[in-house]
C-alpha cells in the first residue's frame, strides 16, 4: 500500500514539474515547480533518497521566494543565488553517499542559476538538460515512474523551447 501513495505522489510531481515548463511567464513556472518540488522531497524521503530529497527541499523554499519576487516584478538579490547556492553544497555534504548523489547536487545548482536569470528560455534549457542526468540517477536508485516522468519533461521541454521562440 506504501508504493501505490507513493506512485500517486510521484504523479502528482511529475504533473506539476511537466507543466511548468509550458508557462510562458516565469513566476508560473516558479509556482508549479514549488508544488513540484514540494512532492519530489515527499517522495525522494520516503524512498530513502536523501539527498535527491533535500535538493528538493531547498529547491521548494528558492522556487517559492523567487516566485514572489518575480510576481512583484523585483529583482532577485545576487546574495540570495549564492546563499541558495552554499546551502545547496553543504546539505549535498551531509547527504553525500558516494558519487550517484552528486547529480541531484549539480542539477540543482544549474536550476537555481536558471531561475535566477530573467529569461525563463534557461529554465526551460536547464530542464531539457537535466532532465537526462536525472533519468539516470532515478534508474540508478529504483525510482522507476520518475524516470518516465523525465522523458516527458524532455518531450514537454522540446515542444516548449520551439513553442516560445516561435512566438518571439
Amino acid at each position: 500500500m506504501k508504493n501505490f501513495w507513493i506512485q500517486m505522489i510521484t504523479i502528482v510531481a511529475i504533473f506539476f514539474w511537466v507543466i511548468s515548463i509550458q508557462q510562458k511567464k516565469q513566476y508560473k513556472i516558479l509556482f508549479c515547480q514549488t508544488i513540484s518540488n514540494l512532492v519530489y522531497t515527499i517522495e525522494y524521503f520516503l524512498l530513502g533518497v536523501y539527498t535527491a530529497s533535500a535538493m528538493n527541499l531547498i529547491s521548494t523554499v528558492r522556487c517559492f521566494l523567487f516566485y514572489k519576487k518575480n510576481k512583484e516584478g523585483k529583482k532577485i538579490k545576487e546574495s540570495w543565488l549564492i546563499g541558495f547556492i552554499l546551502l545547496l553544497i553543504i546539505f549535498g555534504i551531509l547527504t553525500y553517499d558516494g558519487y550517484l548523489s552528486l547529480i541531484p547536487v549539480i542539477i540543482t545548482i544549474f536550476y537555481t542559476i536558471s531561475s535566477y536569470m530573467k529569461d525563463s528560455k534557461w529554465i526551460r534549457i536547464v530542464v531539457l538538460v537535466a532532465a537526462f542526468f536525472w533519468i539516470y540517477y532515478n534508474y540508478k536508485n529504483g525510482v522507476y515512474l520518475a524516470t518516465i516522468g523525465n522523458f516527458l519533461e524532455i518531450i514537454s521541454g522540446i515542444v516548449s523551447l520551439v513553442r516560445y521562440r516561435k512566438s518571439k
